[in-house]
């Protein structure tokens, strides 16, 4: 919802009929401060790879590639060499996304079957080198801001669970002289089996003036009702002297759009509460399973708390899709 005013970058992918389950597709989401240093964009492969290119005041040109590699070794290895020729003009390259790239020392329990042809490891090779990369999670200037090692859960029990890295973000060298730090954040096993991973790789550009909402699901409830009203009629219903209609009115609808950013601040700090909590317990759980795949306990308060942060979410983006702007 805070990239409305900003830009939208969509690769579709491809909607499987009888399933209604989508295969591939990705997307770049540019916020507004952002969106007036883009320079290029464009879609490197149908619904596996795109990119965007920025041309930032001070730091140079950053292009950032999102990719969704596919499971197929050789597939893949024509997607590396993709990436590869299309010789990026940046000084800085960020290439991130779901690799599908199984290395041996990133994956823990049940041995994956498919193999890796010579092809995809030679193209591999050749797209880091051309460009520079290496995989910011190793490097020792980003900062880890948890002690989760795995992106990926297949949400088996016993020996059958497994755990990887398939998720990354390759960074060309200038962006590895800068780092900062990287987290990998808790799972909602309900929307994915992937867990969000996040990286900063500089400083923000200065805050612009925030846009203001009126939060009308208020309006139905008795206790949010109640107070707006109070505020509508909390001044005398007349101006008084000196004070034109116009004056008044505003004055009015300042006060009701105040009470109703303060309502939905309180609300969006209690759900914040409930959010952190589910959170906890989901890291928590997922440090117990990296180290005990075997545990149906960790297992059990895993499902559990993710259900419930799924559910608080779902309630989020309910009441962010009745959000109207205020004045």
């Amino acid at each position: 919802m805070e990239f409305w005013n900003g830009t939208a970058f969509w690769n579709e992918g491809i909607l499987m009929g009888r399933s209604q389950r989508t295969s591939a597709g990705t997307a770049i989401f540019v916020d507004q401060a952002t969106s007036p240093f883009i320079k290029d964009h464009g879609i490197l492969t149908e619904g596996r790879a795109e990119y965007v290119t920025f041309q930032a005041p001070k730091e140079g040109a950053l292009t950032v590639v999102n990719i969704y590699a596919q499971h197929i070794s050789n597939e893949k290895a024509s997607l590396w060499r993709k990436i590869t020729e299309a010789s990026f003009d940046s000084d800085h390259i960020l290439l991130g996304g779901d690799f599908n790239h199984l290395e041996e020392i990133t994956r823990r329990g049940v041995p994956d079957t498919r193999q890796i042809h010579k092809r995809e490891v030679v193209t591999w090779h050749q797209m880091t080198l051309r460009y520079g990369l290496a995989d910011a999670w190793r490097l020792d200037n980003f900062q880890k801001m948890s002690k989760k090692n795995f992106m990926l859960d297949n949400g088996r029990s016993g020996p059958q669970s497994a755990v990887s890295k398939i998720n990354k973000f390759m960074v060309s060298q200038g962006i590895e002289e800068r780092g900062s730090r990287m987290e990998a954040a808790a799972s909602i096993r309900k929307l994915s089996d992937h867990s969000p991973l996040t990286i900063k790789i500089w400083g923000h550009h200065p805050p612009s003036n925030p846009t203001r909402f009126f939060d009308v699901t208020l309006l139905s409830e008795e206790k949010g009702k109640s107070k707006l009203l109070k505020a509508w009629s909390g001044d005398a219903a007349r101006p008084s002297t000196g004070r034109d209609w116009a004056t008044w009115l505003e004055e009015t609808m300042e006060r009701v759009a105040n009470c109703n950013a303060r309502m939905a601040k309180e609300r969006r700090r209690t759900q914040g509460a409930r959010i952190r909590s589910c959170t906890k317990k989901i890291q928590l759980a997922e440090l117990q399973l990296e180290r005990d795949p075997t545990n149906e306990k960790m297992r059990g308060i895993l499902s559990d708390a993710q259900g419930r942060l799924a559910e608080e979410f779902q309630v989020s983006v309910a009441r962010n899709c009745h959000l109207s702007f205020a004045s």
